[in-house]
């Protein structure tokens, strides 16, 4: 957890940078959503949780989107993926990217039923077969080859 505040400094910087140049047909990956997911695979729910209460802060302050709205999304988020990575091999690559695409997607369906609660309304279905699944896919590419090269420490899950 050290590493964290730079970590997060850094993903800001290569999110804004870097990732535009990457866009494919406009979609991107979320490189705070491959910040998540690294760190909640080395430490518990609760400061999961909290490490994605503090990257959505940060996320929703320079997005220009709803305060909170990221900040729910990706504490819930770590939350889940740090109890998840008990109970799978998150050692293993396919394992990883399995999970990550599954919390891009869980990021994207949340997005878009609290912009819907909060009255903007947006076709659930398109939106989630357009924007979140090819999303989700792309950042569980890069997240997956970017926690390869980086290998956090994993002393989660089974081996």
């Amino acid at each position: 957890m050290m590493m964290f505040l730079p970590a997060l400094l850094a993903v800001c910087l290569l999110q804004t940078a870097i990732v535009p140049h990457l866009a494919i047909g406009g979609i991107q990956p979320d490189l705070f959503l491959v910040l998540l997911f690294g760190v909640s695979l080395s430490v518990g729910p609760e400061p999961a949780s909290v490490a994605g209460l503090l990257i959505g802060l940060y996320q929703d302050s320079l997005s220009g989107a709803p305060l909170g709205l990221s900040a729910f999304t990706l504490s819930l988020i770590g939350f889940l993926v740090s109890g998840l990575s008990e109970q799978v091999k998150t050692t293993q690559p396919a394992w990883r990217f399995v999970l990550l695409c599954l919390a891009g997607l869980l990021s994207g369906l949340i997005t878009l039923l609290l912009l819907r609660f909060f009255h903007a309304p947006r076709p659930l279905a398109s939106a989630l077969l357009w924007t979140a699944l090819p999303g989700a896919l792309y950042t569980a590419i890069v997240g997956t080859g970017l926690l390869g090269m980086l290998r956090p420490k994993t002393n989660r899950g089974v081996a």
